[in-house]
């Protein structure tokens, strides 16, 4: 009888990434140091129901490529970038999308990443919710000031040794920019670059 594989590990960290910051690569480092995992692949949404995304799929794109290369390839596991999200044509779930990620990837075993600040509003909010909350399995990361809520997923893990998060959103960087300042050191350089060249956020 051949010996079944161990699943790998692959957490997910969705966001809207419009523009990518140093906010998320400290929340994916801190992921990737305190969780036993073997990848993690940042995910940029498509069109959103709760808000409007202020720069096009290819921007977005190419600001994470850019920050992934400048920050993550020294670690000691792969950070990609899966598109499975933004390429979609419409309107899409983290219920949906977790379903697909099972179908095409039935050799990996996902995490979802996501912030002390949101859990309370997977049942509440979130379509299909009640069952993403029992079945999908969660990477918490502490958010100041936002306590992690007693109620959480049964299949949860709360970074707590040492997680480090950043108390900054891409809307404030978002109005930096707009009033004329660069964005450093809230972004990387070669963001920030990209972000003057194609003039977003002005």
């Amino acid at each position: 009888m051949p010996i079944s594989q161990k699943k790998k590990k692959i957490i997910i960290y969705g966001g809207a990434f419009s523009p990518p910051h140093l906010g998320h690569a400290t929340v994916a480092e801190s992921a990737i140091r305190l969780f036993p995992c073997d990848e993690l692949w940042l995910m940029p949404t498509a069109n959103r129901r709760d808000k409007t995304i202020q720069a096009e799929k290819k921007h977005r794109l190419a600001m994470l490529t850019h920050m992934k290369n400048e920050l993550f390839s020294e670690l000691p596991l792969p950070v990609k970038i899966s598109r499975i999200e933004c390429d979609q044509k419409r309107l899409t779930t983290t219920y949906e999308t977790l379903r697909q990620l099972k179908k095409h990837y039935p050799q990996y075993s996902f995490y979802l990443l996501i912030g002390s600040d949101i859990v309370g509003d997977i049942e509440k909010k979130w379509v299909c919710g009640k069952k993403l909350f029992k079945t999908a399995h969660f990477v918490i990361s502490k958010r100041h000031p936002y306590p992690v809520p007693r109620k959480l997923p049964p299949q949860s893990t709360v970074l707590q040794k040492e997680s480090r998060s950043l108390d900054f959103s891409s809307t404030f960087i978002r109005n930096l920019i707009k009033n004329g300042h660069s964005g450093v050191p809230y972004i990387t350089p070669k963001v920030a670059r990209y972000i003057k060249k194609h003039k977003l956020y002005r």
